[in-house]
């Protein structure tokens, strides 16, 4: 026997109202069966896509700000090659915003560097001892004193080509 046939034996076998409550349970089930099973997945797994995809669009943000940061770095890459000491001191020198360095350095060979600056923003000093280190320069003696106007500094130092 068929399956409908069953079910056709099954439905006549049973009373109207044993009917009536079948019909109105499937009225009723079904649409909340739907809802529970079907749309509220649906809708929950979306609200949590729409919140990804916002922390992705963050993320984004963050590369690209971090591909122009790493750009205007490479722009910035170290001068290296066989120059002096001096020649590299001066060149790194403009990128920093120091002041001109034709007095101020005087070379003590060729792995040694007398600087002599007056009036130096100490950022700058900071920022521009930090590129010679990575270019293989290190401070080898320093000797700081603070100027009247704020930020600002005389500078004795001695700089050295780092050997390896």
């Amino acid at each position: 026997m068929s399956l409908p046939v069953r079910f056709q034996l099954f439905w006549d076998g049973i009373a109207a109202r044993e009917r009536g409550l079948i019909v109105f349970g499937l009225v009723v089930l079904l649409p909340v069966g739907l809802y529970l099973y079907i749309w509220q997945p649906v809708t929950e797994e979306r609200a949590r896509l729409a919140t990804r995809v916002q922390q992705l669009r963050v993320e984004v943000a963050q590369l690209r700000a971090d591909a122009e940061e790493i750009k205007r770095l490479q722009s910035q890459m170290p001068v290296r090659g066989g120059n002096s000491l001096e020649v590299v001191a001066r060149q790194s020198a403009a990128l920093f915003g120091l002041p001109d360095l034709e007095r101020g350095l005087s070379a003590r060979g060729n792995d040694r560097l007398e600087v002599n600056l007056e009036n130096v923003a100490f950022d700058a000093w900071l920022r521009w001892l930090g590129e010679l280190g990575v270019q293989g320069i290190s401070l080898a003696e320093c000797k700081v004193e603070a100027m009247p106007e704020s930020g600002m500094v005389r500078i004795k130092a001695t700089l050295a080509r780092e050997t390896s």
